[in-house]
């Protein structure tokens, strides 16, 4: 697996959440990796503007002089195909809001708003030879019209395989996020929706990606809402 870049005090952090997962799959987890991880909208704040540092840790920015505000979250387990079977060296994405509820966007700050300039806001990393990845970041604010989620997208072989959501169990704005509701399937629409964990003054979650064989239709590119005030 590509190097996490992650300075040696903060390791112990990433080493215990394989502990505290076992590093494999138990034989429930496994049956729920067989459902298709269900597709999803990249939605508008896809980073029109890459950040220099684009490792898994989204806490600490390159040159950055503090942590990210926030609760610092890990999130962590395999890419797997439909048939269990771990992809390795494929590249997961992750990008989301900051404790303020904005993006790395030129229109992803809400109004009101200013993004956390410490929050690296995208990441990724390369699947080892088991399928892992691992991302240790925060929880994402809230912000209008959502519940709170990660984006997520997969590529592989330079192919854009999956892009979708990953949303925390228990929150209330689940019931009415249209994005959420709108998974008619419910086995998928489960797989997207974890509990987040207490650890070490944190969260951690477990969730497997699984993908099929055809790489999606590439999304046409969306351009954020227009600068301005937004309704609340």
């Amino acid at each position: 697996m590509t190097p996490f870049h992650i300075p040696q005090s903060r390791r112990a952090l990433l080493h215990s959440l394989l502990l505290t997962t076992g590093g494999i799959i138990t034989s429930s987890v496994y049956a729920e990796a067989l459902t298709l991880t269900p597709r999803s909208t990249e939605g508008p704040y896809y980073p029109d503007h890459l950040p220099l540092d684009q490792d898994n840790d989204l806490t600490q920015i390159i040159g950055g002089k503090a942590p990210a505000s926030g609760v610092v979250t890990e999130i962590g387990g395999r890419l797997l195909h439909v048939d269990g079977k771990p992809i390795n060296d494929a590249v997961v994405e992750l990008w989301q809001a900051d404790n303020n509820g904005c993006y790395i966007h030129s229109h992803g700050t809400q109004r009101g708003k200013e993004r956390d300039p410490q929050f690296q806001g995208f990441g990724k990393i390369t699947t080892n030879a088991k399928g892992e990845y691992r991302f240790r970041t925060i929880q994402p604010a809230l912000y209008t019209g959502r519940t709170r989620h990660y984006h997520f997208a997969v590529l592989q072989n330079g192919k854009r395989m999956l892009t979708t959501h990953l949303y925390f169990a228990g929150e209330p704005q689940n019931e009415k996020d249209g994005i959420l509701r709108g998974i008619r399937d419910e086995a998928q629409r489960l797989s997207v929706i974890r509990e987040f964990k207490p650890m070490n003054d944190g969260l951690v979650a477990t969730w497997d990606i699984v993908i099929g064989m055809t790489p999606e239709d590439p999304e046409q590119r969306r351009k954020g809402p227009p600068p301005g005030p937004r309704p609340r």
